[in-house]
């Protein structure tokens, strides 16, 4: 084989492998261009939510609570990321399946009823009396009927705690009601219990 020849294969040779590279950095390129248009996986966090449909006023367990890892973004405020937490506790108003747990979702357990005394939430219709009123006070709940008559739902019953009404994430527990929860004794919460979802129950001070 001559010298020229073997000059030839070598050109010829040089010009593949440089054609590779450049295939190789063009590849490369587009890869790196790709990675940067591609948008960042969404940042998530570690909270608790419902493991199945809950009521209002049940005292939750460990079977009723998971971890489960949601989009930050999405989470309300006050989100609770510890369901050791929440263990004890009663839900302030009924919660659905892999809802989003939070601080204004539960009763705390040190809020507990007297001596004959149980723990009933109740929707109230005008939510804006709500900063009138404060742990401790009495108040009387009234309903009308359908004949527009009022109905006293209970009297100077205690109040037991005002949950909070922020709320601001989609994955948020709660619903739009204004929640009170207070104490009574047994005839009386049962009363309040079968009109805790009614949409007209009243708030009369003292």
């Amino acid at each position: 084989m001559s010298i020229s020849h073997q000059l030839t294969q070598l050109r010829r040779a040089a010009r593949w492998h440089r054609r590779g590279l450049a295939a190789l950095a063009a590849a490369m390129a587009t890869l790196a261009i790709l990675a940067a248009l591609r948008p960042a996986p969404p940042v998530t966090a570690s909270v608790v939510v419902a493991a199945k449909d809950l009521p209002a006023g049940h005292r939750l367990s460990g079977t009723d609570l998971e971890l489960s890892h949601l989009p930050a973004e999405l989470l309300p405020r006050h989100a609770v990321t510890n369901p050791d937490i929440a263990i004890g506790e009663t839900l302030a108003a009924p919660i659905t399946r892999r809802s989003v747990l939070t601080r204004a979702s539960t009763v705390s357990v040190a809020l507990t009823p007297g001596a004959g005394e149980l723990l009933v939430p109740v929707r109230i219709a005008d939510g804006s009396v709500l900063g009138l009123v404060h742990v401790g006070d009495r108040v009387t709940l009234v309903t009308a009927s359908a004949e527009s008559q009022v109905i006293t739902l209970a009297s100077r019953v205690r109040v037991a705690a005002v949950p909070q009404q922020e709320e601001t994430g989609s994955l948020s527990a709660s619903t739009d009601r204004a929640m009170l929860v207070v104490a009574a004794d047994r005839a009386t919460a049962e009363r309040l219990a079968a009109h805790a979802t009614a949409d007209g129950i009243g708030i009369a001070l003292g």
